[in-house]
C-alpha cells in the first residue's frame, strides 16, 4: 500500500515542487506590480505628509499678517502683581497709567460664636437678602451642618455656608455672600434672624448709624473767627468760600469701633481765575496853586509847587494757593489729618474707616486756603458697616464694600474686583489695597510676535527639509534633522529619494527660498527691507564651520539670530509687522510682504483641487490600475496553477500505466524463461 497514489492528488514523483518552483518564475510580475504598488502608496503618503507641512507653514505665514497677527496683541505689566493683575484685548491703547487700590471689593461674611456639637437650628422660614435678590426656603430644624446643607443647596446662587470644627467640642459657622460690593449687603429675615441672633451671628445695635446735624447753630469758629459772610449753612449745605475755616462739634464724642466709618458727601467747585492786571502807579498829592502878582496889568505866576515822590514799584501779583487738605478729625485733644478731597463739579462720597479717626470723634474741622476753590459738604454720617437695621455683626470676617481705586488721580468706584470698563480693552483684577500708586503697562507683547515668528521659520525650515528627503540620496540631510524623534527619523531613512528628481518639488523649493530673500516695501524704507535685517537668514553670511562648510547652511534653512530679531522687535514692531504683510495701496487688504507672499504661494498647493490634491488624484488612479493589474494576476496564477496540477496529474496518470505495463511485460518475460 505504500506505493499507492493518486494521480494529482498524491505524487511519487514530487511533482508538487515542481508546479511550486514554476508557480514561483510565474509570480516574479506580481511581486513587481506590489512593489509598484507600495511605491505608489508610499508616494501618496509623502505627499499627504507634505500637504500636512504645507499647510501649517501656510498657516502660520497667515497669522503673521491676518486679522489675529500677534503685532496686535497687547500685554498688560503690573508693577505689583499682589494688588493688580490686568489682562489686556487687542484693542487696548498703549499707554501707561497709574492706579492705586484704596481697598479692593468685599462680600459680607459673618461668623458664628462658637457652638457645642449638639446645638440645633430651629424650624421655621429661613429669608435672606443679598442686595436687590431674595432667597427663602423652610428648615425642619437640626444640626448646624444640616442648615449649612440646606442654605448651599436652596440659595447657592448667592449664600456659602460653612461649618468648622473649632476645637473638639465646639464649632463655628461662616455665611458669606457670594457677590461683592457695597449694595451687595446680606441681611437675615424671618427665622434666619432668630437663628443669628441667637447662634450669635448678629447682636441687636442702637448706635450702629449717627447722622451729624448742620445746621447755621452746629458749626463754630475754629482757629480763627468764624466769618459767616465766607463760611456757612444752609438748609443742610456747608460751604466754605477761599480763605474760610470752621468747626463741627460732635456732642457727645462718638466711641468708635474698628467697624466703622465716617461718610460724608463732598463737591469742590473751582472758580474761574481771571488774568491778573498790575495796578497803575499812584498820581501823587494835589498841591494847590502857588498864586502870583499883578503889576500894571501885567499878571505874573509863582512857580509851581512840587511834591518829592519815591520811585514807584508795583505789588506782587497775589500768590496762588492749592490746598486739598481740606478735613480734619479731632479727638480727645488730637487734630488728625483726613484724606484729601478732590476736584468735582458734582457732589461725590468720601468714606474714612475707622482705623484713619481717633478712637472718640468730638469734632470735624473744615479749613479752605484755596484761592480758587469752594468747598461744600453734606450728608456727614458715622455708621457701623456691618449694621443691618437695628443688627449689627458681632464677628465680621468681611464686609460689603465696593472697591475704589484712584486711576491718575481721578477716583471711582466698582462694586466687583473684575473692571473691565476703567481703560479700553484692559480688564483689571484687584488683589489688595496698595501702599501707594501701581503702574500699569499695556503695550504690544513681544513675547509673542517673536513666538509666531519662530514657529514660522521652524514650520518653514521643517517643510525644506521635508522636500530635501524626498527630493534627494543624502543620508546627511537625515542625520542634520537633529529635532527629529526617532519614529520620524525612522520615515524619514524611508522617504529619502522617494520622489528623487521631482520638478514640482524642485521649484517649490527654489520659489519659496526667492521669497525668503526678496526686499519688501515697509515704512522703513532701506532700514527694514530683508528679512536678514531682522536677525532671520541662511546663514548670517557664514557657510564655515570650524574651518570646513557647513552643508546644513547650503541647503536654505532659516537661522535666527536671537539679538538682533529681539532688538528689532522691541525698536519698531510696525516695521516687522510691514515686512511680513503690508498694506501698499492703503485698501485695509494687505498685498505685499514675506508672510503675504508664502501663505499665496502655498495656496495653490494645499487647496482643494491644488497641486498636492491632483498629484494625489493621480496616484490614487495609478493605485486603483495597479490594484486591478494584480486581481487579474492573481485570478491567472489560480488558473495556472489548477492547469499546471492538471497536466502533471495526466502525465503521472501516463507515467503509472506505463510502469504497470512495463512490470507486465518483466512478469510474462520471466514466466516465458521458465
Amino acid at each position: 500500500m505504500s506505493d499507492f497514489s493518486i494521480p494529482g492528488v498524491t505524487s511519487k514523483y514530487n511533482t508538487g515542487e515542481a508546479i511550486q518552483k514554476l508557480l514561483e518564475v510565474e509570480r516574479i510580475p506580481l511581486a513587481r506590480m506590489e512593489q509598484d504598488r507600495e511605491a505608489y502608496r508610499n508616494q501618496k503618503s509623502a505627499w499627504l505628509r507634505l500637504n500636512r507641512q504645507m499647510s501649517t507653514v501656510r498657516d502660520s505665514a497667515g497669522e503673521l499678517f491676518g486679522f489675529r497677527n500677534p503685532f496686535n496683541n497687547k500685554i498688560a505689566t503690573s508693577s505689583n502683581e499682589r494688588v493688580l493683575t490686568a489682562t489686556a484685548e487687542r484693542t487696548a491703547i498703549e499707554e501707561e497709567v497709574s492706579i492705586a487700590v484704596r481697598q479692593i471689593a468685599t462680600s459680607d461674611r459673618f461668623s458664628s460664636r462658637s457652638l457645642p456639637r449638639d446645638f440645633k437650628a430651629g424650624a421655621g422660614v429661613y429669608r435672606f437678602q443679598v442686595g436687590e435678590e431674595e432667597v427663602k426656603f423652610t428648615f425642619r430644624g437640626g444640626s448646624l451642618k444640616e442648615l449649612a446643607e440646606a442654605i448651599n443647596s436652596r440659595a447657592g446662587k448667592l449664600l456659602k455656608a460653612t461649618v468648622v470644627t473649632d476645637t473638639q467640642n465646639t464649632q463655628v459657622m461662616v455665611i458669606e455672600s457670594r457677590k461683592t460690593g457695597a449694595r451687595n449687603q446680606l441681611s437675615f429675615h424671618d427665622q434666619a434672624s432668630a437663628f443669628a441672633e441667637q447662634a450669635g451671628i448678629l447682636e441687636r445695635s442702637l448706635e450702629a448709624s449717627r447722622t451729624v446735624a448742620l445746621s447755621p447753630s452746629s458749626v463754630e469758629a475754629w482757629q480763627k473767627p468764624l466769618d459767616s459772610a465766607a463760611a456757612g449753612v444752609s438748609e443742610g449745605l456747608l460751604t466754605l468760600n477761599p480763605g474760610s475755616e470752621l468747626k463741627i462739634p460732635i456732642r457727645p464724642p462718638h466711641e468708635l469701633n474698628e467697624n466703622m466709618v465716617l461718610s460724608m458727601q463732598v463737591r469742590v467747585r473751582r472758580i474761574p481765575e481771571e488774568a491778573y492786571r498790575a495796578p497803575e502807579a499812584p498820581p501823587g498829592p494835589e498841591l494847590p496853586s502857588a498864586g502870583g502878582i499883578e503889576l500894571q496889568g501885567i499878571e505874573v505866576e509863582n512857580a509851581p509847587s512840587r511834591a518829592l515822590l519815591p520811585d514807584w514799584e508795583p505789588p506782587e501779583p497775589p500768590q496762588r494757593v492749592d490746598d486739598l487738605q481740606v478735613l480734619f478729625a479731632q479727638g480727645r485733644g488730637a487734630t488728625v489729618a483726613l484724606p484729601e478731597v478732590r476736584d468735582s463739579e458734582e457732589f461725590y462720597t468720601l468714606e474714612i474707616p475707622a482705623g484713619r479717626l481717633p478712637q472718640a470723634l468730638d469734632a470735624l474741622a473744615l479749613r479752605n486756603r484755596n484761592t480758587h476753590r469752594i468747598i461744600d459738604v453734606q450728608n456727614i454720617r458715622i455708621y457701623d458697616v456691618t449694621a443691618r437695621g437695628d443688627y449689627r455683626a458681632v464677628n465680621p470676617l468681611s464686609s460689603a464694600q465696593d472697591a475704589v481705586v484712584v486711576l491718575d488721580g481721578i477716583e471711582v468706584t466698582r462694586e466687583t474686583n473684575e473692571i473691565d470698563d476703567l481703560l479700553p480693552g484692559v480688564r483689571l483684577s484687584l488683589h489688595g489695597a496698595s501702599d501707594g500708586p501701581v503702574n500699569l503697562a499695556v503695550a504690544k507683547d513681544l513675547e509673542a510676535i517673536k513666538d509666531a515668528l519662530y514657529n514660522f521659520v521652524g514650520n518653514y525650515n521643517k517643510l525644506l527639509m521635508e522636500v530635501d528627503i524626498l527630493t534627494r540620496q543624502d543620508q546627511g540631510v537625515v542625520e542634520s534633522a537633529l529635532f527629529l524623534s526617532d519614529a520620524e527619523r525612522e520615515q524619514a531613512q524611508k522617504d529619502l529619494g522617494l520622489l528623487q528628481g521631482n520638478v514640482t518639488l524642485m521649484q517649490l523649493k527654489s520659489r519659496l527660498q526667492r521669497i525668503m530673500m526678496d526686499p519688501y516695501t515697509t515704512e522703513g524704507g532701506r532700514e527694514l527691507a530683508l528679512l536678514s535685517q531682522i536677525g532671520i537668514s541662511t546663514s548670517g553670511g557664514q557657510f564655515q564651520s570650524s574651518g570646513s562648510i557647513d552643508r546644513t547652511l547650503l541647503r536654505g534653512y532659516l537661522q535666527i539670530d536671537e539679538n538682533k530679531l529681539e532688538e528689532a522687535v522691541a525698536r519698531n514692531p510696525d516695521w516687522v509687522r510691514q515686512l511680513f504683510g503690508f498694506d501698499r495701496d492703503r485698501d485695509l487688504v494687505v498685498d505685499s510682504g514675506i508672510a503675504h507672499q508664502v501663505e499665496s504661494y502655498l495656496k495653490s498647493y494645499v487647496d482643494t483641487g491644488g497641486i498636492v490634491s491632483g498629484r494625489v488624484n493621480t496616484i490614487d488612479t495609478s493605485i486603483t490600475r495597479k490594484n486591478r493589474e494584480i486581481e487579474a494576476y492573481n485570478r491567472h496564477l489560480v488558473d495556472y496553477e489548477r492547469e499546471l496540477r492538471r497536466k502533471f496529474g495526466v502525465m503521472e496518470g501516463a507515467l503509472d500505466t506505463l510502469e504497470k505495463s512495463s512490470q507486465a511485460i518483466e512478469n510474462l518475460n520471466r514466466q516465458t524463461e521458465r
